[in-house]
């Protein structure tokens, strides 16, 4: 596959200044619904991890356990275009004997994926390494394979380009979770920094989970879903803030009572952090928003628990949460206005019960608004065949709006610049404007 970057920004001379603000697109009480399912070339989708685009190379990836492999769609086309690493995975299976006690998920691979400078991709997997695939080559085998050194998961990653680091939080390991930081100029780990309440960092009895990179303030930030408590979440999580240098600088505390086991990351404008609350202890089945200078609790979002990896669109200024253990009887995507702090309509993805797969991945394509949320082929509701799949497959599911006069902002906007880190930033002109 010859991987090729959009044309998507116009010379900074024809951009006016006050266009260049970093704040959102406004598209308030959007609608959206499925309109696509796109289906694995063979076999079923059902078992899968976390996702991420990269919009400057229109690209959808997904960590497929069930494929045993790194799904790649192009988001203009929304077609299947290839696999990488197909086989090389650990897959959904069960951890091996001399790796027990420890759940199923605690060895499947592959987990998080992240695009590193439209060039390459880097999935954590079940063995407790990171491959690392070139989207130039054929992608059948790692071009690097990295080891953070433990017996579990290698699983959500994210990218600092600054640096030329990545941060991998291995979130299974015991007694207590650990992040490796590891250059991606010589594909090696450079230090581990170990949750346990020592030299800075917060004491993680509950597992570490997604992490971002931050170039407002050139920090990494990971969310811990419970600090120094029964490991149910029934404590206070937070936020830890880490520097360049794998230094744990202040954990940011978030009240129990407003967030339950803080999970799913992404940074947002101004300065914004939105985290996924994914514990059922908060009465008010609530997500927060924090500051990332201080952590101070900007809003406190109802009923939009369960939330296990969030996304933020610039294209639409809309958060997106993958609401697999929503409060209630149904699994949801959760659309939040990153402009109001206010809660659009949710959407139902599929129900909730034993044996029902889990909606728990999201990410979305800021040129387009086009939103990828994973559907398994355990869930109910049939939303993969109204969609135009099959639902006994499983799909990757596209949620778009149908009002065009908010659709065409992002598509109709200057967007004047894509970082390396694959972040997208847009001019705040809608379509009436041209």
């Amino acid at each position: 596959m010859r991987v090729e970057v959009r044309l998507l920004a116009m010379a900074v001379g024809v951009i006016a200044p006050a266009m260049l603000a970093g704040t959102p697109v406004r598209a308030a009480d959007e609608v959206f619904a499925a309109t696509k399912a796109i289906s694995a070339p063979a076999g079923k989708i059902t078992s899968f991890d976390i996702s991420f685009v990269d919009p400057a190379l229109g690209l959808y990836f997904l960590g497929d356990r069930t494929q045993v492999a790194v799904d790649v769609i192009n988001t203009d086309s929304n077609t299947f275009l290839k696999q990488l690493g197909k086989g090389v995975f650990t897959g959904p299976g069960p951890c091996p004997p001399i790796k027990q006690p420890a759940g199923a998920n605690d060895c499947a691979g592959p987990d998080g994926v992240v695009a590193i400078e439209h060039r390459e991709v880097w999935a954590g997997d079940g063995d407790s390494t990171v491959k690392v695939f070139d989207l130039e080559g054929p992608g059948s085998t790692p071009i690097h394979t990295i080891s953070t050194g433990g017996v579990h998961r290698a699983d959500e990653l994210c990218f600092d380009p600054k640096h030329h680091l990545v941060l991998v939080a291995n979130n299974a390991e015991a007694p207590f979770p650990f992040a490796t930081l590891i250059s991606t100029e010589t594909y090696m780990a450079l230090k581990r920094i170990t949750f346990d309440g020592n030299n800075g960092t917060p004491k993680a009895t509950n597992g570490a989970e997604q992490c971002q990179y931050d170039r407002r303030t050139d920090r990494f930030y990971l969310s811990i879903p419970e600090i120094n408590g029964p490991g149910n979440n029934s404590a206070a999580g937070g936020v830890a803030v880490i520097d360049h240098t794998g230094q744990v600088e202040t954990t940011f505390v978030i009240p129990v009572a407003q967030c339950s086991g803080p999970q799913g990351m992404t940074i947002g404008p101004d300065h914004q952090i939105l985290l996924g609350c994914n514990g059922a202890v908060n009465a008010n089945a609530s997500t927060v928003v924090i500051d990332d200078r201080n952590g101070h609790v900007l809003a406190a979002l109802n009923n939009e628990s369960g939330a296990d990896e969030v996304w933020y669109n610039p294209g639409d200024g809309h958060y997106f949460l993958a609401r697999s253990s929503a409060v209630g009887t149904s699994q949801f995507l959760g659309v939040v206005d990153a402009e109001r702090l206010k809660e659009d309509a949710s959407v139902a993805t599929t129900g909730e019960g034993t044996g029902i797969g889990n909606a728990h991945s999201v990410a979305a394509d800021p040129v387009r608004n086009q939103v990828y949320v994973p559907i398994p082929s355990t869930a109910t509701g049939g939303l993969c065949s109204a969609a135009g799949g099959n639902s006994a497959n499983g799909c990757i599911a596209v949620f778009t709006t149908p009002k065009d006069d908010h659709m065409c902002e992002a598509r109709r906007s200057l967007l004047f610049r894509v970082s390396d880190g694959g972040e997208a930033d847009f001019s705040r002109r809608s379509c009436r404007d041209h």
